[in-house]
């Protein structure tokens, strides 16, 4: 009587081969028990790129130079510390085109005013205070447009150090209102007022 080869198998193969087949089945369970969704790996993975953003630390906005005419009005109560030309030299360096020939107004209307008939971008003013330790520079920045107060910066430093100072971080504070100011020059402008007629009087009939 002839054997096949499956009956002259090995009891113990075949217990081998359920029990591989086995621990097969059961580390599948175990990987997709354990594995964490696709759309909640992508989830995570966003979370902590939007942590990283957060923490980041963000670096100085830098302002682009501007082309406008503006207005830059001595600094006052100042002695020799040359201050007017080197505000001067910074905002030159940005673009600008500087006038210092212009005299102070005292209302917003005024300096609307002055800018229509000149095309003024920005008004720069500024007022020095020397103190026996540390001297304070305050720079106003005037709208154009508006006539009024977009920016207020205040440099207080020794008199060693003060020309550095303003030299190097005046355009980082001051540099966007007055790129603000350069783009709301080419905004149409409304007049404020009719002009002033006068009346010379009433011609006098012919005798």
């Amino acid at each position: 009587m002839g054997y096949s080869p499956s009956m002259l198998r090995s009891p113990r193969a075949g217990v081998f081969s359920r029990v591989s087949l086995a621990v097969g089945l059961l580390a599948v369970v175990a990987t997709a028990a354990f594995a964490a969704p696709a759309h909640a790996r992508h989830a995570a993975k966003g979370k902590a790129k939007a942590a990283h953003a957060r923490k980041a630390p963000r670096g100085p906005k830098i302002t682009p130079n501007q082309e406008g005419k503006i207005a830059l009005f001595p600094v006052r109560y100042e002695d020799d510390n040359g201050f007017s030309p080197l505000l001067e030299r910074v905002l030159r360096a940005h673009g600008l085109d500087v006038k210092t020939d212009v005299r102070r107004v005292d209302t917003a209307e005024q300096f609307r005013e002055l800018s229509t008939a000149l095309g003024f971008a920005a008004y720069v003013d500024s007022e020095f205070n020397d103190g026996p330790v540390r001297s304070k520079l305050t720079i106003v920045v005037r709208s154009g447009y508006t006539g009024k107060k977009v920016a207020v910066t205040t440099f207080r430093e020794t008199k060693l150090h003060m020309r550095t100072e303003v030299e190097d971080n005046l355009w980082t504070k001051i540099g966007p209102a007055i790129a603000r100011a350069c783009t709301d020059a080419a905004k149409p402008r409304k007049r404020d007022r009719d002009p002033l007629v006068i009346e010379a009087g009433t011609p006098l009939a012919d005798r």
